[in-house]
């Protein structure tokens, strides 16, 4: 059947909007500020910052939110958001959104917890319930579903002629984050019923599912789409060949090949709220989809000067500097910091040892003085010598928040860093816990380099 005209539509994800009633001040609040990678309290300047230039942009009138709209499920955020995407529609805009796992509460679980900050103690806040997320919502996409899974607030719509979206939640119990079987066989009743209408038909949901780099799913396969294998591979063969994610706050395409040859793209993408802050500007005609990137260039806050990338920037390597000398220092500490990097406090435990010898190492070596201590020191050339570790593994990184990560084989960087991980890799070999952290070694060295596809700008050659 003839495929149809253009469309085009922007997505944004993990707003994580963290409403001022909750408190930007004090000493609870500073401390946890301290150990956040995105913003805080200015996530309302940030979200009108990027909803000003997506009205302004009068050709496009579509736009996708992939969930965790709210900072841990706090009532008082969500009615602090709601009336910013009132704003979007009002000018014109078309909203298909999901929520996630921060955007209620549940019982037993501090996935979502949602409290206020009250000098130097937290206090409760109201929560909201995974029920409440549809009154608050539904006007928001799933009042204009050609189709509605209600166990899973999934909900399939008609973006326009041609072109159908499936809004898949994968919030699930919170311990198995993905599809159910019910939810599964409609996913499949979706897509055959958009292919013998003639429509192209992609889809939307919170999870990565394809890991945003090598290193993924050794320390947080809790955190990819459950069954994200199986299902990449069944979605793809079925007809999806386009998926938009969220959740990681990275900036990253991932591509797969199915067993039947069948090609499959997940566009993750940053938070808005937080390093690098992205979003996508997609179109899809009868012959490519184009993925694009953008950023904003400013917002109503103080950026001590700074541009908006580097005050975002600053933000996270302050974070990450305090995982890097807890891990030195503090192991308590760092696993108390584990939620924030998609680790848990008993993973943080079991490898206390090869942590806290690479820990001090980081603080305390050059790549020169590794690579003499090491053995390796042919491998490290002048120009990177006189990096400390510390520096560098920060830089790595946010390298990999950031997307296309810049040093592949044969670069200076990689060779010095290939060999020094090779020689750790061979002494703690020999010490029996310590090889759990072997695998994880390994895939450091692909997470220097981005392979394809490119992560901010990308031409896919439409199959479907």
């Amino acid at each position: 059947m003839e495929r149809k005209n253009a469309l085009e539509f922007y997505l944004v994800t993990d707003l994580h909007h963290y409403a001022p009633s909750l408190g930007t001040s004090g000493g609870a609040f500073e401390a946890l500020d301290r150990r956040e990678q995105k913003c805080l309290a200015e996530t309302g300047a940030i979200i009108d910052a990027y909803f000003d230039r997506i009205i302004n942009d009068k050709n496009i009138d579509i736009v996708l939110i992939a969930g965790d709209v709210s900072n841990n499920g706090a009532m008082e955020s969500h009615l602090d958001l709601i009336p910013r995407l009132q704003r979007l529609k009002k000018a014109g805009k078309k909203i298909y959104l999901i929520t996630a796992t921060h955007d209620y509460y549940v019982e037993g679980n501090n996935t979502g917890k949602a409290f206020k900050c009250v000098g130097d103690e937290t206090v409760p806040a109201t929560p909201t319930s995974r029920e409440q997320l549809i009154e608050l919502y539904h006007e928001f996409g799933m009042d204009d579903a050609v189709s509605v899974h209600k166990e899973s607030h999934s909900y399939c719509v008609k973006l326009r002629d041609g072109f159908r979206l499936l809004c898949l939640n994968d919030d699930g119990d919170r311990v198995f984050c993905g599809y159910g079987e019910d939810q599964m066989k409609w996913i499949f009743a979706q897509i055959n019923e958009a292919k013998e209408a003639g429509d192209y038909i992609f889809a939307m949901t919170h999870h990565p599912t394809l890991p945003p780099f090598p290193l993924y799913t050794v320390i947080s396969p809790h955190e990819m789409l459950g069954n994200w294998e199986q299902t990449t591979e069944q979605l793809a063969d079925a007809g999806i060949e386009l998926m938009f994610t969220g959740h990681t706050h990275m900036q990253n395409i991932g591509y797969k090949k199915t067993a039947k040859g069948n090609e499959y793209y997940d566009v993750n993408t940053s938070s808005l709220v937080g390093y690098p802050s992205c979003m996508r500007r997609v179109k899809i005609d009868c012959k490519n989809i184009e993925i694009h990137t953008e950023t904003i260039e400013n917002f109503d806050w103080d950026l001590k000067g700074m541009s908006v990338n580097d005050y975002l920037k600053s933000r996270f390597s302050f974070m990450i500097n305090e995982i890097l000398d807890s891990a030195a220092n503090d192991i308590d500490r760092l696993a108390e910091l584990s939620t924030s990097f998609s680790m848990t406090p008993e993973k943080i435990y079991k490898l206390r040892i090869p942590i806290q010898f690479l820990g001090k190492g980081l603080q305390k070596w050059t790549l020169g003085k590794a690579g003499r201590l090491l053995g390796v020191s042919s491998s490290v050339e002048k120009e990177v010598k006189d990096i400390l570790l510390k520096d560098f593994a920060l830089e790595l990184i946010q390298n990999v928040y950031r997307g296309n990560e810049p040093y592949c084989p044969g670069t200076p960087e990689y060779k010095a860093m290939s060999a020094i991980i090779d020689s750790i890799g061979k002494k703690l070999a020999h010490f029996g816990k310590a090889r759990d952290v072997l695998p994880l070694l390994e895939t450091v060295k692909e997470a220097m380099y981005n392979k394809y596809p490119d992560d901010y700008e990308l031409i896919i050659e439409r199959k479907n």
